[in-house]
């Protein structure tokens, strides 16, 4: 039976939102050709695992459950995709994060495209988990063992350039120590939990580059954590003896100095008086 105008328009209409609909993933975020729900899953896992949760535990960043309940979408897809932009800008929320966390997300060359499959992908399974797969153990590090490391008096198994080429600490100043990276004194404090995961992960651009034929092994991950969190407490110990003691000392000093003033007010008092008894 030949279809009437009214039936075409019909099955277009059909077929228009059966085209829209497939368009769409699961959390309403629109797909480009091609593009499906599991390219989120697999962008997350290259690109933000290394640093974020999907539940709310903290690793290097913040875990990423609800995130697109406390942020606006567009926000977030140019944090996403130009995080370095947004805090040279001085966008607030972006400060904030850096001064939270104390380190800046790289510009991990995603697109808004991208951006938008990641963002759904938390989305639907931010709720639902703790954090992407299972969190891998390491065995008990030695913090000796990890100074030998990190100093480079023990060459890493796979051959990677010792950590102090490129940061120091300042424990260990009479060594020197590189200028490349950041001072790691309070490396375990800043990154709490998460320290294992940065040595484990290398998610920063230049270590990736440094370190990406160069794999740290579990065992130095573990020695390298070790030493970084006995570094931490022996500095966090120093800086609580550190006000006693400047208290003591500024105290003594302000004792002297007012006897030294005393003395010499009073010689100068006394001075007038026997010369005019003379």
């Amino acid at each position: 039976m030949p279809q009437t105008v009214s039936d075409r328009r019909f099955h277009l209409a059909v077929l228009l939102t059966a085209s829209a609909l497939a368009g769409l993933s699961t959390s309403g975020v629109p797909l480009l050709l091609g593009q499906t729900d599991d390219q989120g899953q697999e962008l997350f896992e290259e690109k933000c695992t290394a640093c974020h949760s999907l539940g709310s535990d903290r690793i290097v960043g913040p875990g990423l459950a609800g995130v697109g309940e406390h942020r606006d979408h567009e926000w977030l897809v140019a944090f996403v995709t130009t995080p370095d932009r947004l805090i040279a800008e001085g966008d607030s929320i972006a400060t904030r994060l850096l001064a939270e966390y104390q380190v800046p997300m790289p510009n991990l060359g995603v697109t808004a495209g991208e951006a938008d499959l990641v963002l759904a992908y938390i989305e639907r399974a931010g709720a639902a988990a703790t954090v992407l797969g299972d969190a891998p153990t390491f065995p008990a590090g030695d913090p000796k063992m990890g100074q030998r490391l990190f100093t480079g008096e023990r060459q890493l198994e796979n051959r990677g350039p010792s950590c102090i080429s490129c940061h120091s600490i300042n424990t260990l100043q009479p060594l020197g120590g590189g200028t490349l990276a950041k001072d790691l004194t309070s490396a375990a404090a800043t990154y709490g939990g998460g320290l294992t995961t940065v040595l484990d992960e290398t998610p920063f651009p230049v270590m990736q580059d440094v370190f990406a034929d160069h794999p740290l092994t579990p065992q130095e991950v573990a020695d390298l954590a070790a030493f970084l969190a006995q570094v931490d407490e022996s500095s966090s110990g120093r800086s609580r003896l550190a006000f006693p003691f400047a208290g003591f000392v500024g105290t003594l000093f302000l004792l002297v100095l007012t006897g030294v003033l005393w003395r010499a007010r009073l010689r100068g008092v006394r001075k007038p008086l026997i010369g005019g008894r003379s």
